[in-house]
């Protein structure tokens, strides 16, 4: 996600790009690059028992409505941290012994950045999870497997697996990133270079969530996805209202 690294939480993590908002502001995004700042997005003045805040996570249960759906989940005694509930966007996990990574949990509303090398223009598209699969299949950069079936808290939901590739054409705009969609507050949600990553779109009933986990070359992703699935393993995912 785009949005301030709390990987770079603070240095450490990352997480996909949060950069410029639709007004044009640049802000950064979860998997970003050291020369990415960090935007200043404040947080929730203390951290509440089970709720997702910036900084170290305790072991136990969390529960969070911020995507647009009721998601319940559980961490172990890994070292977790975690980026901040943003209502309307969502929020990010990171582990201590892996750098160049996140783990991101965000809402697809269906606005997406109309060019993949651009954030100048937007559009609509259908906020489905086969409507968000179909899109980021056919993005520039953007190499995904097939879509896969599954569950995930106990809703259908889709997956695929992809690797990136900021071409000349992206490079050229100083960005060297890949636009993918709009997240309110924090911005949008983009993929840099070189990244791997497991994508799920899950039928929230209330809203479609996106679960992103993505990794810089760099990083152990095996180590990553093995205990990012832990996580999603132990999810509940109901509607809201």
């Amino acid at each position: 996600m785009r949005v301030r690294p709390l990987a770079t939480l603070a240095g450490l993590l990352l997480v996909a790009a949060c950069a410029p908002s639709a007004s044009g502001a640049p802000s950064p995004s979860p998997l970003t690059t050291p020369e990415e700042s960090v935007s200043a997005i404040p947080s929730p003045a203390a951290c509440d028992p089970g709720v997702v805040c910036d900084g170290p996570l305790a072991a136990g249960d969390y529960v969070s409505e911020t995507t647009g759906a009721h998601i319940e989940f559980t961490l172990d005694e890994h070292d977790w941290s975690g980026l901040a509930d943003i209502q309307d966007v969502g929020f990010g996990l990171f582990l201590a012994d892996v750098g160049g990574h996140a783990i991101s949990f965000v809402k697809f509303a269906g606005e997406i950045f109309t060019d993949a090398c651009s954030p100048e223009a937007t559009s609509t598209i259908g906020a489905t999870p086969a409507d968000f699969m179909a899109f980021l299949a056919a993005r520039t950069g953007v190499t995904a497997s097939d879509p896969v079936e599954l569950e995930v808290g106990g809703r259908p939901a889709l997956q695929v697996d992809l690797t990136t590739e900021v071409d000349a054409a992206c490079e050229a705009t100083g960005m060297g990133r890949i636009w993918l969609w709009v997240l309110p507050v924090v911005g949008d949600f983009h993929f840099n270079d070189a990244e791997t990553a497991r994508v799920i779109a899950v039928d929230g009933g209330s809203a479609t969530v996106i679960i992103v986990i993505e990794a810089f070359p760099d990083a152990d992703y095996d180590h990553l996805l093995d205990h990012a699935t832990e996580v999603i393993e132990t999810m509940v995912i109901e509607p809201l209202g």
